[in-house]
């Protein structure tokens, strides 16, 4: 799972627990008047440019300064004026303050009235969920009855649903109009008298993922659907509210050490590896050391997994092989998935991802040393794939 290698190679932290969460999020329609920024049209621009540093105020001034014909000059501040971006007093016209705030950004403000849309707030605090969020084909918002239907068809659910005593608190409307980083949080350029037209809880799918750093602390980073990196407001979300730090740390507690070697000795004996013994670190989290007869082809135990941790109803065990050609077909599997998956993955995002995976396995992290390990062990199609990167860096 990317999210733990994440927190294990990307962060330099132990993880030790994975919990599988339902957040509860308040979604929220609202009415407002908005104010949308928008491109300009070529001509609307220029058009705008000529009223406000030329000084040119009538349709046929503008038409022959632009070299335009005359009624596609009009046409075009017919439209300036229909967005309020104009004034026309006797064939003359001025710049309203909605035009001279456009002209200054170089975007289109265009004003929306009685604008109706849904906004995501954290059923905790009411702060607002980031942009990514509001991709029906990226991320699942599971209603009530969805939830029901979900855990109940995956055998009374492995998800951990969270409750919020909070009630949506109104004056996050109010705060959304000073909100500085706008476009993070999916806000328009403004919203004025925003009116909560009605609220409804609905519930985000998360890992929360807990960690120690080499001091002993624990952290939680949170995981979602938008990427494999940690979300940083969900994750100081989890780590700062009590209700669920608390939580976790007593799920953690129940997880005893002698429940977690059961799971453990079940997923070896699974994948016919009993003789091998696992071992539980110092800061938690555990590993073991399997041979190289228990990976794929002649095991049981993808070769993806290998140098990567396994989830075992919240524990979390890293999977290790001392074997070295093993570890390089692991790379190599993890390459060729990688790039199959994303094939419009630039050269330097791949070295970076496939660099991590090599150092996982204690390998060469160059894109060019994977290419030679590809090549020495006969794959040389995807040889041939790492040295068309190689050639272009500029890629895919």
């Amino acid at each position: 799972m990317r999210a733990l290698e994440d927190v294990a190679f990307g962060r330099d932290l132990q993880p030790t627990s994975l919990f599988s969460l339902l957040m509860p999020i308040w979604q929220v329609e609202i009415k407002a008047t908005v104010t949308e920024g928008r491109d300009y049209g070529l001509i609307d621009r220029f058009v705008e440019r000529g009223i406000a540093e030329g000084g040119l105020h009538t349709a046929k001034d503008l038409a022959r300064f632009l070299a335009l014909d005359e009624p596609l000059v009009d046409r075009a501040l017919r439209f300036l004026e229909q967005v309020g971006h104009l004034t026309k007093q006797h064939d003359r016209f001025a710049l309203t303050e909605l035009g001279l705030r456009s002209h200054r950004d170089h975007v289109c403000y265009v004003i929306e009235r009685e604008d109706r849309r849904k906004l995501y707030f954290d059923a905790f605090r009411s702060h607002p969920l980031g942009r990514a969020y509001y991709d029906p084909t990226v991320v699942s918002l599971l209603t009530v009855p969805q939830v029901k239907a979900a855990t109940s068809a995956n055998g009374g659910g492995r998800f951990l649903m969270l409750w919020s005593t909070n009630g949506f608190r109104r004056q996050a409307l109010a705060e959304l109009a000073n909100h500085a980083d706008r476009d993070r949080y999916n806000l328009p350029a403004r919203i004025d008298r925003p009116e909560s037209l009605g609220e409804q809880l609905v519930y985000l799918p998360i890992y929360a993922i807990r960690a120690v750093d080499q001091r002993g602390r624990t952290h939680y980073l949170a995981y979602s659907q938008v990427a494999d990196t940690a979300d940083m407001d969900l994750s100081e979300l989890c780590q700062t509210t009590p209700e669920i730090f608390q939580l976790l740390e007593r799920e953690d507690l129940v997880a005893r050490p002698d429940l977690q070697r059961d799971r453990i000795a079940e997923w070896l004996h699974r994948n016919e590896v009993d003789t091998c013994r696992p071992t539980q670190l110092d800061q938690g989290g555990w590993q073991v050391v399997l041979p190289a007869e228990a990976f794929e082809p002649a095991g049981k135990i993808p070769l993806n997994t290998l140098g990567a941790y396994a989830v075992l109803h919240g524990c979390v065990l890293r999977v290790l092989c001392e074997d070295e050609l093993s570890r390089k077909r692991g790379l190599l599997a993890r390459t060729n998935s990688y790039l199959t998956a994303y094939s419009r993955v630039t050269t330097d995002e791949l070295s970076r991802r496939i660099g991590r995976v090599a150092r996982q396995l204690g390998l060469p992290t160059a894109l060019s040393a994977v290419r030679a390990i590809a090549l020495e062990v006969g794959d040389t199609d995807l040889a041939g794939r790492l040295g068309e990167r190689i050639a272009d860096p500029i890629g895919p």
